[in-house]
């Protein structure tokens, strides 16, 4: 009996917990396809068939620095995915290792792999903030360059890298130039400046401009505009960034700093931009995917709650986990996301607990 006649899926690519275990054929190639991505297909599946309502903005959130958009009209977008393993990174061109003077950093990843970027059934583009390679990601890409027509958007130096290291095409490319922006089906994406000051020292002998390596994208749905951007650290330009463009929502990130080196923000920092944007939420992002820097959320929302009442600003956190959906302006008061327990599919008529024939 083959592996195939053995193991069973649901529509979204979930395996069947009383099949995985039957004895069969195993290799460590066949545990790879079955185990990993652990979510299977399941948000591919929930991506392409979910309707996005009139008036509302909905993205998927897939933990570390990544997400996903659509648009009213469909269109697939995602922002700094990363699809890729644990990784460690050296002196010679890594910019944190360059700051401290670390030899070496090693970054565990934590979250758990939720979506399969080969199995996207429409993908309009690929949108990469950076060049860092957690999210100018090389899985990502080649998946994307072998199953689908996308866009790649990126700002300068990462155009560069994709066009010459992954075989991206001038076709298929997108220079992110700041202060312009650009148009895919019904969705406009604003190029707005970004402050990566560690990106402006990766892979480079002398610092380079923040407008060659990194952008903010600002994503204009129905619901309001919602902001990611990427790796950056506090910068007072933020305040010009807040008046030149609406936004409504903040993705940025965040994450525990130990002494010696500054990679991802505090959640002061956090605050602070957030402050600066006039922004209505914001979402902290990748303090939850390496072991090294990984921060409790309650903080930024103790501060946020704090200084919000204090300063009287329309402000909260919205608190995602992996795989997570997030509406807006429908969600933007749930505070922290919690998975659904599958409560509704219950029925007590059919228990062999409590049902009808149990009394």
């Amino acid at each position: 009996m083959s592996e195939e006649s053995v193991v069973k899926y649901d529509e979204m690519g979930v395996m069947d917990g009383g099949t995985i275990g039957l004895p069969r054929k195993m290799t460590r190639d066949i545990w790879l396809q079955e185990v990993f991505p652990e979510w299977g297909t399941f948000l591919n599946y929930e991506i392409e068939h979910f309707q996005v309502k009139p008036g509302t903005g909905v993205m998927w959130y897939f933990g570390g620095p990544s997400f996903a958009l659509k648009s009213r009209a469909g269109a697939v977008f995602t922002v700094d995915l990363y699809a890729g393993p644990s990784i460690f990174t050296d002196y010679s061109y890594c910019g944190v290792c360059k700051t401290s003077g670390a030899d070496k950093l090693w970054w565990m990843r934590l979250n758990p792999h939720v979506i399969d970027p080969w199995k996207f059934s429409r993908l309009d583009a690929v949108c990469v903030t950076h060049h860092h390679q957690d999210h100018m990601d090389f899985y990502t890409i080649s998946a994307a360059l072998q199953t689908t027509q996308c866009k790649f958007i990126a700002p300068p130096e990462a155009a560069r890298r994709m066009k010459k290291n992954m075989g991206v095409p001038d076709d298929r490319l997108i220079v992110a130039r700041v202060g312009e922006h650009v148009q895919i089906e019904d969705m406009r994406i604003d190029f707005a400046p970004n402050f990566d000051v560690i990106a402006t020292k990766t892979g480079f002998e002398q610092p380079v401009p923040f407008s060659e390596v990194a952008v903010s994208f600002i994503f204009n749905t129905e619901g309001g505009n919602i902001a990611f951007l990427g790796d950056t650290l506090y910068h007072n330009g933020y305040r010009m960034v807040g008046q030149r463009y609406k936004i409504d929502v903040v993705c940025m990130d965040m994450g525990n700093n130990a002494p010696g080196y500054t990679d991802k923000m505090s959640p002061w920092d956090v605050w602070r931009i957030a402050e600066a944007l006039n922004a209505k939420v914001v979402i902290p992002d990748h303090h939850d995917n390496w072991a090294n820097c990984y921060e409790d959320p309650s903080y930024l929302e103790y501060i946020v709650a704090r200084k919000a009442k204090e300063k009287r600003l329309d402000l909260r956190t919205v608190i995602l986990l992996p795989g997570a959906r997030y509406e807006h302006p429908t969600d933007k008061d749930i505070g922290r996301y919690v998975y659904p327990d599958w409560r509704e599919r219950t029925d007590w008529t059919k228990s062999v607990e409590y049902g009808p024939d149990q009394w």
